[in-house]
């Protein structure tokens, strides 16, 4: 068992709760400002943003802390459920907050019978959805003009039976 540290407890835990459309705005700055799309990987992002009619159709979830938001995660339910995305700020990167989003999002997708969700990755975050537990299923080919890379293709088994 680890113990806490002192700053751990000091350190008010962050509170994850379903987003609005009051949020869009925040969460794309968050988005767009990550230091994880830099250099080729911007492209992708480039004039995409959160909007109230993917807040409403998708289960996009925010984590904040002491009236900052931390990260969030954006869950699309349809035929083949996705992670659709996935950012934790620059200022959260190293905390676990990454951690937290994954496994409640997880937890959703448990709770509402999802027995696996599909994750196109940024190439460079691979490693961690692993660490989570997802098994890499394939690759993505480029989409060029936006998409000159490969995605890997991972997926993650919930828990729920097939």
């Amino acid at each position: 068992m680890n113990l806490p540290k002192a700053d751990d407890l000091a350190r008010p835990r962050p509170r994850i709760r379903r987003a609005t459309a009051a949020d869009t705005s925040l969460l794309t700055s968050l988005m767009l400002a990550s230091s994880a799309y830099q250099g080729d990987y911007a492209r992708i992002l480039k004039n995409y943003r959160i909007t109230p009619e993917q807040v409403s159709r998708d289960l996009i979830y925010l984590a904040e802390s002491s009236g900052a938001v931390l990260g969030f995660y954006s869950l699309t339910l349809g035929a083949e459920p996705e992670l659709d995305l996935m950012f934790v700020s620059d200022a959260a990167q190293g905390t676990g907050m990454g951690r937290q989003l994954f496994e409640h999002m997880r937890d959703e997708a448990r709770q509402r019978g999802i027995p696996a969700v599909m994750v196109i990755s940024h190439p460079p975050s691979v490693g961690f959805y692993r660490r989570m537990g997802a098994e890499l299923i394939g690759v993505k080919p480029p989409s060029p003009p936006r998409v000159t890379w490969e995605r890997p293709i991972l997926t993650l088994r919930t828990g729920v039976a097939w």
